[in-house]
């Protein structure tokens, strides 16, 4: 209500309304736009944004689909139980975008797993200690690598078909 009054006086300065509204709010104007943007939402997903199951953001990409469509995916997510990504959120709007969004098209995004970084940092200090001082931290990852593929062929060799099972 107040970005709304606000932007109906007309501009006072450089900030825009939701700038304004924003930093009195202790928010930024682009989260203030979201927030507005959420009102097109259907009851269900609105919730689904406050139990945090849809990021705001992704609530405001949610908001651009028709109602119909809106309904699609609370009654999906409902249903199974699923959460929804930004880049699920993404594909949905632009499908919709696109009129080719379905039913059956909102299971199927949802259903989809998302790729799970599996990316894995090792502490320098934890490691360093199991190598003699002079050794480089390219002569350390060079180690590291080695001892990874004789455990992964020892683990083959036991019987385990796939690495990646084990981990």
């Amino acid at each position: 209500m107040k970005y709304e009054a606000l932007r109906h006086q007309g501009s006072k300065g450089v900030k825009s309304t939701a700038d304004e509204v924003g930093e009195a709010a202790g928010e930024s104007g682009r989260t203030v736009q979201r927030y507005i943007r959420l009102a097109e939402l259907i009851q269900g997903l609105i919730g689904y944004v406050d139990g945090n199951k849809i990021s705001l953001a992704a609530g405001e990409k949610l908001s651009y689909l028709r109602k119909e469509e809106q309904a699609w995916v609370s009654e999906t997510m409902g249903a199974s139980g699923m959460a929804l990504s930004m880049a699920q959120a993404g594909q949905l709007r632009s499908l919709s975008e696109a009129g080719e969004l379905t039913a059956d098209k909102v299971y199927k995004i949802l259903g989809q797993k998302q790729g799970v970084d599996r990316g894995v940092t090792i502490s320098l200090k934890k490691v360093r200690g199991y190598f003699p001082p002079a050794y480089t931290n390219r002569q350390i990852e060079e180690v590291l690598y080695t001892l990874l593929e004789k455990w992964k062929q020892e683990k083959e060799s036991e019987g385990w078909a796939d690495a990646e099972d084990t981990v």
